[in-house]
């Protein structure tokens, strides 16, 4: 079984003619990206189904302000996205976005996702400047593991000191590992630290410390200087290197379907890591592409 751990359905995102590094060649600038269109692109490169992710305007406007957009740039979100997943049933793994509990009762929200069948969640810590450990998002995250349900974390667009530090939330999020043991969790962009770097040290050791974190490929350090490049050396380098230094059975396929599709066909995203050049071996690979999602996602995880 072949995983993608982060898509998405958008109507459109960060408008080409408003938004300053927007571009038409970005097809999800101008043009929906469906759970029809995203169902067949898994048809055609035989991905049986995937982490479908959802949020809105108000969710990503950190970082849609930091690329130069606003508000009005995007169309999409919750209800956007359940209403795609239940027209394609038995494909996605539904994943909300959590909001800021500062500004909302984040616990009714996060019961009414798992009763509307969510199998977990995603915190962008910068987009809503959290302290993970303070009262409120310990709260959540108890609320969160004593379900079941899982924990994904992007620490996208960090700009200190206006958020913290990667070194900072890390050290955050440990805390709260240690005080709930119990909760799942995975980094998104492979915890948004260049594995080529010493940047990416941090996320190593951090995983080190938490043998139970998984790390979903999708531009690995938030990079992606492959361009249209195929098979896409720099990725299989940087996936390559993570799994040197913490082995493959941590690793989750992922490709963040549609925002890199000016650059990847969503065929190419399995098969460079087929091509000759891949750092993954046949058996790191069935791991790689489902088996460690399967196991993330625990045998109670169930599709919408």
């Amino acid at each position: 079984m072949i995983i993608d751990t982060e898509t998405h359905v958008l109507y459109w995102s960060r408008r080409y003619e408003t938004a300053d590094n927007s571009s038409r060649v970005q097809h999800n600038t101008w043009h929906e990206h469906d759970a029809e269109l995203l169902a067949a692109e898994m048809e055609r490169a035989s991905v049986d189904r995937t982490f479908l992710i959802s949020y809105d305007a108000e969710d990503t406007k950190w970082g849609a302000e930091n690329d130069g957009a606003q508000l009005e740039d995007f169309a999409g979100g919750r209800k956007y996205t359940l209403r795609q997943a239940r027209l394609n049933p038995g494909r996605f793994y539904w994943f909300n976005t959590l909001k800021n509990p500062w500004r909302y009762d984040l616990l009714s929200f996060i019961d009414r996702d798992l009763a509307d069948g969510a199998a977990g969640f995603k915190l962008f810590p910068a987009y809503v400047q959290a302290t993970l450990n303070d009262e409120k998002w310990m709260a959540a995250f108890k609320a969160i593991a004593d379900t079941g349900a899982r924990l994904l974390v992007s620490f996208e667009t960090l700009r200190p000191p206006r958020t913290s530090t990667l070194p900072e939330y890390l050290g955050q999020l440990s805390d709260v590992l240690d005080r709930i043991p119990d909760l799942q969790v995975a980094l998104l962009h492979a915890g948004c630290a260049d594995p080529l770097t010493s940047a990416g040290d941090a996320v190593v050791e951090f995983c080190e410390r938490h043998p139970g974190i998984y790390l979903s490929n999708a531009m690995p350090g938030e990079v992606w200087d492959d361009a249209w490049h195929y098979p896409f050396p720099n990725l299989l380098a940087r996936v390559g290197r993570l799994r040197d230094r913490l082995g493959a059975d941590r690793l989750m396929w992922a490709t963040d379907w549609p925002w890199f599709n000016h650059m990847s066909l969503y065929p190419q995203a399995v098969d460079c890591f087929r091509e000759e050049t891949s750092p993954l071996n046949a058996e790191e690979l069935e791991a790689f592409f489902g088996g460690n999602a399967l196991r993330f996602l625990g045998p109670d995880a169930k599709t919408i």
